[in-house]
């Protein structure tokens, strides 16, 4: 490689880095907090690097995984079926 075409890589390398880093660092300075110990007492700092106040009521729903347990059950006992006798329950068989 000649000596130009090496120099202009690295200067695009290296002016790549610096807007890279440049980036990084006005993104770190426009944080409002890092964590909660930078906000005030009713407030915590959120995903997005802001803080937010406690939440009034705390709502809570309540889930029922019984559909989801049965259907993964089924599957595993499909997949025991299936691998200990090499055919899928009901399949006719081929003659």
């Amino acid at each position: 490689m000649s000596k130009k075409g090496s120099a202009a890589i690295i200067v695009i390398a290296v002016a790549l880095a610096l807007v890279v880093l440049g980036s990084f660092l006005i993104n770190l300075a426009g944080r409002d907090c890092n964590s909660n110990k930078e906000c005030p007492q009713n407030a915590y700092c959120g995903s997005d690097n802001e803080c937010h106040e406690y939440p009034k009521n705390i709502v809570v729903e309540k889930n029922s995984y019984v559909p989801a347990s049965i259907i993964l059950s089924l599957g595993l006992v499909l997949t025991a079926f299936v691998h200990k006798t090499g055919r899928f329950p009901f399949q006719k068989k081929k003659e």
